[in-house]
């Protein structure tokens, strides 16, 4: 449990009771005692919002990915490709330009200039059938290309079984915090306001592990809720004995070296809020 989530010893917590959810029940004395566990959040622009203690699922995934797409660099990347000595010594004995580069480069500026003046069949035609006859195709030099990194998404799955009537009060508790969260709020007759912000923490004890991944700030973007799926048990009052809870997490903004290394060094020490 975070330092602020404990309960003090007149039996009152830094936050409202009814502000933190902590599920099982025996997860507050196993998380004094040093257990893992992982902490959500909301927030939103005036407050912090409520707090959920769960373990940590098993096989958690951390989705790292960068976009890149292909870029043909032509002639300019045979130029950077071969130097300036392509240009300086030509076609001569000791150039490096060919015949056989004369025809492709032809064939290109043939069919791009009969592009542009509408007669693109007649130019392409002609240097394409010297290029073909000949068995020369122009050189794309084709290369990398960066456009970005990948927004990251983070998948947790928690199936909450109940022992009791007051722990399936928690998990329906919980259920209500995530779906609540997920939602946009009415700011007028035609907009709406951004749904709440989701803080994500991995502990140990009071401490934060060091060694899971950190996570910038997520909105909550799927949350899929199946009752009772291997059983058909309910407690008295009417409640599911299980609850199974499918999130997935996306974080509010692509990530840079130098952002991701502000998540990393930010202050882990125990009872350390960002």
């Amino acid at each position: 449990m975070a330092e602020n989530d404990k309960v003090e010893s007149d039996g009152t917590e830094a936050k409202e009771a009814s502000d933190i959810f902590v599920f099982p029940s025996r997860l507050r004395s196993q998380a004094e005692g040093g257990a893992a566990h992982v902490r959500f959040q909301a927030l939103n622009d005036i407050e912090d919002g409520p707090v959920v203690h769960l373990f940590v699922p098993q096989g958690f995934s951390v989705p790292d990915a960068a976009a890149y797409t292909t870029m043909d660099l032509g002639l300019l990347g045979g130029i950077d490709a071969k130097g300036q000595d392509v240009i300086t010594k030509g076609t001569g004995a000791d150039g490096l330009v060919t015949q056989a580069d004369v025809v492709g480069q032809a064939t290109l500026l043939g069919s791009i200039v009969g592009a542009k003046l509408g007669s693109a069949g007649i130019g392409g035609a002609l240097g394409g059938m010297k290029a073909l006859r000949d068995g020369i195709a122009s050189n794309p030099y084709t290369e990398t290309q960066y456009t970005g990194s990948n927004i990251r998404s983070f998948g947790f799955t928690f199936k909450l079984v109940s022992e009791s009537a007051e722990e399936a009060d928690t998990a329906l508790a919980i259920e209500t915090f995530f779906r609540n969260a997920m939602y946009p709020e009415e700011s007028g007759a035609f907009t709406l306001k951004y749904p709440d912000k989701f803080k994500i923490d991995f502990y140990t004890g009071g401490d934060k592990n060091k060694y899971m991944p950190h996570i910038n700030h997520c909105y909550l973007v799927s949350f899929n809720t199946t009752y009772n799926s291997t059983t058909n048990a309910f407690h008295e009052g009417g409640q599911p004995v299980e609850i199974d809870i499918a999130a997935t997490f996306q974080e509010t903004r692509a990530l840079t070296r130098n952002t991701l290394n502000e998540i990393e060094e930010a202050p882990k020490e125990k009872g350390s809020e960002e």
